[in-house]
């Protein structure tokens, strides 16, 4: 009969402790494996984020005027072509811009002034009349109820004026803040449309090494991505603020163009910008004229908005610059979160740039959308 003979087997390690083989389960150790190095990246956003805040009201400026520039530097290009210098033609598309921007500001201004009076009484005897359907109405509200409520909300406003009043200078805070964030936005806006190509290049051959050209294949692809999205979301923009405006000219509401900068401001927001315009339109339009013109001016507003997501949308970005809807939703809501308003106009064409860098980076064959845009005609990176 033969012998059993038993050999002391090596034991082997499952990592740097030399703990023998098979006394950690594997999926704890994979575990483990990813928990270290996501906890080293979350602490890495962490920095950054901070960094971010901190610097946002310098990067905030900035970003915009990149985001603007990104569909006006096509036209610095063909000034170029037909001999007028970078610099020149810069100067020549900003100014154009602030005129057009002044302009839609002050007739905005004296259409407030003209018409908010009026809209103010009617808003006053609309809110009385309300009172009154309160005690008269179905409700049947005691008068003496109401009398309180009114005497309590004075209470509360004269108890509190010294927060009204901090609150009105951090209004004047504000406006200087958004002054001084106009004036860095402008000048980036001339530099970025000057020199930003010649940026581009200087930061890329000084940080990618021997990867400098598929990295500046990727920043063009994207950069016109970025261009394409600005340029649609104008258009559409532009053609729901109209829309509203004409409808709401027809209605004879005041404040026609103050609710169509709001229409065109809040468009730039991806699906709850068209809900808050329409709903400040058809507010003026209650107060205005009462529930009758009020639901008219909510049908032209869903018109206008199914028009704007049924046609254009899929007319004018068509299937490759599609972003899906649960993107947009996380995008909009953590730009929100991070930055207010702006961080949500800026989610979006923020997640297109990276992800079409992204993916031409990993393909640098692949065709993206509005790489036409990016500049042809823009040197090629030179090796350092």
């Amino acid at each position: 009969m033969a012998r059993l003979s038993f050999r002391p087997k090596k034991k082997a390690v499952d990592g740097a402790d030399a703990a023998p083989a098979g006394s950690v389960p594997y999926g704890l150790v994979v575990t483990a494996a990813w928990s270290w190095r996501i906890i080293v990246i979350g602490v890495v956003g962490f920095v950054l984020l901070s960094i971010f805040a901190t610097l946002s009201p310098i990067l905030m400026p900035l970003i915009i005027a990149l985001i603007i520039a990104a569909p006006l530097e096509h036209l610095v290009t063909r000034m170029e072509k037909h001999r007028i210098p970078r610099g020149a033609g810069a100067a020549i598309v900003m100014l154009t811009l602030v005129v057009l921007v002044l302009g839609l500001l002050a007739a905005a201004g004296g259409t407030i002034a003209a018409g908010f009076d009026d809209l103010r009484q009617e808003a006053v005897e609309g809110f009385e009349k309300f009172l009154d359907w309160l005690t008269t109405g179905p409700f049947h509200v005691d008068q003496s109820q109401i009398d309180e409520w009114q005497q309590k909300a004075q209470d509360f406003l004269t108890k509190n004026w010294l927060g009204v009043a901090n609150g009105a200078l951090s209004v004047t805070s504000t406006i200087g803040s958004v002054f001084a964030g106009a004036v860095i936005a402008l000048l980036g806006l001339f530099f970025f449309l000057k020199d930003g190509r010649l940026m581009w290049l200087w930061s890329v051959q000084h940080t990618t090494g021997d990867n400098a050209e598929r990295v500046d294949n990727a920043g063009q692809s994207a950069w016109g991505v970025l261009g394409g999205y600005a340029r649609t979301s104008a258009t559409v923009a532009l053609i729901d603020a109209t829309g509203i405006a004409l409808g709401a000219w027809i209605l004879g509401l005041p404040l026609v163009i103050p609710i169509a900068i709001l229409v065109f401001l809040f468009s730039f927001v991806p699906m709850f910008g068209a809900a808050i315009s329409g709903a400040i339109a058809v507010l003026v339009a209650l107060v205005d004229g009462g529930w009758v013109k009020a639901l008219i001016m909510l049908g032209v507003v869903v018109v206008v908005q199914q028009v704007e997501g049924t046609i254009l949308y899929p007319l004018l970005f068509g299937k490759t610059a599609s972003v899906h809807p649960m993107v947009i939703l996380l995008s909009v809501s953590a730009g929100t979160l991070l930055a207010g308003f702006l961080g949500a106009v800026i989610a979006v064409p923020f997640v297109s740039f990276v992800t079409t860098f992204i993916s031409k980076l990993r393909d640098p064959e692949g065709i993206a959308f509005g790489e036409d845009d990016a500049g042809g005609d823009a040197p090629a990176i030179e090796p350092t």
